[in-house]
């Protein structure tokens, strides 16, 4: 496997990079749950991981107007599968293998942190914000 020239993708469509500071991208791939892990009576900890290891990516967004804004939030929202639960089906680049990864994911609720207002030109200014993506 190799990288293809993208980091996501949303069904068949690759997330533009033209609102994300790439250098931002991370992946924490496989993490790993616990059920009913813990310490016996020694004080040795008996660990239970579950099968099932979701990845968590998140990346920071540029400053972006409205407009742009609307852009990219009317990509993602197209994308749900399920809308109550904000639920994508995500194609990432996964760099502990190289390659890509498919799963589904959420987005959790974003702060859209104002920079500016323009009154003049009826536009508002958002700084960049975190953008995470949580699999089930």
């Amino acid at each position: 496997m190799a990288f293809n020239g993208y980091l996501l993708k949303m069904g068949a469509d690759v997330f533009p990079l033209s609102f994300v500071y790439k250098e931002s991208y991370k992946v924490a791939p496989n993490r790993r749950q616990d059920l009913d892990s813990g310490r016996n009576a020694n004080g040795k900890l008996e660990r239970n991981v579950l099968d099932h290891m979701p990845s968590t990516i998140s990346f920071q967004t540029k400053p972006m107007w409205n407009d742009e804004l609307d852009k990219m939030m009317s990509f993602i929202r197209s994308h749900y599968s399920v809308e109550k639960e904000k639920k994508v089906v995500l194609e990432y680049f996964c760099p502990d293998i190289n390659g890509y990864k498919t799963g589904e994911f959420y987005v959790p609720d974003i702060e859209y942190p104002i920079n500016m207002v323009d009154l003049e030109n009826n536009r508002i200014l958002y700084n960049g914000f975190s953008l995470d993506f949580i699999e089930y």
